[in-house]
């Protein structure tokens, strides 16, 4: 009984049930009609060959009887026609004045009339009249019955084969399908993969449920393997995270240590060259003196941006904005470029454009924006055999996304930038003459970092080669937003 009731609780079985009692009924509705249309049309024939049997044995006694005045023979031959189921009244009416009457005398359809007659001299008299009326009540009555006699075998057929039905799909299909759920659910990702059987005999030709048991035991064998190929990628990629922090963190310190250590002795020796060039000595060991003193300002300059570089790594780059006269700091920029191109020994002119829209006081780092505009003139200066330089500071127009920002931009008459070569200048240790006999030396870092400072900013650092501006070969493009100007300076 337990079976049963599992078997009654299924859905999936449940819904077969009503679908095959529904089909069953439909069928078996179909084939009571039919059956019911044959037996009707079947008796309907039957009744009207009771006239045929009147005809053909009853009107001879009949007429004979009603010659003879023989009216008990009489009585009992209509009584004789009107048992049958099918005749509903039977009247008979002589010439001499006498009738009969028998059945429903109110059922008068379906009426058939025989002339009675006698031969008298060879001639055909008439001695009466019958009338038979015939009725289909019984008929209708027999198939009302057989109609719900069908019905009720039907359906009872139709439940009894569909309460089998969900017992043998329920023994074959869903408890197989049930037991398959539970253990899946149960099933732990981490485990081993699943080994689903069925609980019943083994077929020499696998059915759809044996093929889903095997299909989801080959997906549980490859989602175990590549869960266990997912967490070895995991471990390898956790330990070789711990080992790059554990690089990082390492290079910094001795990043860190090392630009101490090599500060202090240099800082020694830049006093001491100075001390030499302020002393009463020969010009010969002044000169020497000044070119040591280059020579460590370079060396200086390449070991803070080395120091530069570990700090952005690090994330240890804060930025101080501050409200500052922006045409005063272009001025400054200005004679920074000147300075550069004196240091180079170069016949440069210098020149500034500002803007008329761009706002007299501005709120950004000053320092790391005065970092990035130094390095970029520092580089015209230094690529630049003959011509000029332009700083020029603008605004860009705002847009419905992009509020407007502040634009610096440095350009030169230089030799220019290949193509191929625009994007490797912002690479860290890559310079445009990257081979050993470039006659600019320098350690590739200036762009490398001008344009992470840009990216700390907000901003971004860009170039064109051949420039947009007539006459110039290369431009450099600082853009920092301008959402902060005027509102932090208020």
């Amino acid at each position: 009984m337990g079976f049963v009731r599992t078997a009654l609780r299924d859905p999936l079985g449940l819904r077969l049930v009503v679908a095959t009692l529904l089909i069953s009924t439909l069928f078996s509705a179909v084939a009571s009609s039919v059956q019911l249309y044959l037996s009707y049309q079947r008796q309907v024939g039957t009744a009207f060959q009771v006239v045929d049997r009147v005809s053909a044995s009853a009107l001879e006694p009949l007429q004979n009887a009603l010659w003879q005045f023989d009216f008990e023979q009489v009585d009992i031959i209509l009584r004789g026609i009107q048992s049958d189921p099918a005749v509903a009244h039977v009247m008979l009416a002589s010439t001499t004045g006498h009738s009969f009457e028998y059945g429903d005398q109110s059922y008068l359809e379906r009426e058939t009339t025989f002339e009675l007659e006698r031969n008298v001299n060879g001639e055909g008299n008439v001695i009466g009249t019958l009338t038979i009326y015939l009725s289909l009540d019984s008929i209708w009555a027999d198939l009302w019955a057989q109609f719900l006699t069908l019905i009720a075998t039907n359906l009872i057929k139709a439940y009894l084969v569909a309460f089998a039905l969900l017992i043998v799909y329920y023994w074959y299909v869903t408890r197989h399908l049930s037991d398959v759920a539970e253990r899946i659910g149960v099933a732990d990702p981490g485990q081993a993969p699943l080994s689903l059987t069925l609980d019943r005999r083994a077929k020499m030709r696998p059915d759809a449920i044996d093929k889903i048991v095997s299909a989801l035991n080959d997906m549980s064998h490859r989602s175990a393997q590549q869960i266990d190929a997912l967490e070895n990628e995991v471990a390898q990629r956790k330990k070789a995270e711990t080992e790059a922090v554990t690089a990082a963190l390492a290079r910094k310190r001795f990043l860190a240590n090392m630009s101490h250590e090599i500060r202090t002795p240099l800082n020694a020796m830049m006093g001491l060259f100075q001390l030499i060039e302020m002393s009463d000595v020969p010009a010969r060991q002044k000169k020497q003196a000044a070119t040591g003193l280059d020579a460590a300002n370079v060396l200086l300059g390449q070991l803070t941006n080395v120091l530069e570089v570990s700090r952005l790594e690090a994330n240890a780059v804060r930025l101080n904005p501050r409200s500052v006269n922006l045409m005063s700091l272009a001025e400054q920029w200005r004679d920074t470029a000147v300075g550069s191109v004196m240091r180079y020994e170069k016949d440069i002119k210098v020149h500034l454009k500002v803007a008329d829209d761009v706002p007299t006081d501005v709120c950004f780092d000053d320092k790391r924006v005065s970092q990035i505009v130094h390095n970029l003139c520092d580089n015209a200066a230094k690529f630049t055999a003959e011509g000029a330089v332009m700083i020029a500071v603008g605004m860009t127009q705002a847009t419905a996304a992009n509020r407007p920002m502040i634009e610096i931009s440095v350009s030169d008459t230089g030799p220019g930038i290949l193509c191929n070569d625009g994007t490797n200048v912002f690479e860290r240790f890559s310079q445009v003459d990257d081979s050993l006999t470039r006659r600019h030396s320098g350690t590739g870092l200036g762009l490398s970092i001008s344009r992470d400072l840009a990216k700390l900013m907000g901003g971004q650092l860009e170039v064109e080669s051949p420039s947009n501006l007539e006459d110039y070969a290369t431009t450099f493009t600082l853009q920092i937003p301008a959402r902060d100007i005027g509102e932090e300076a208020a």
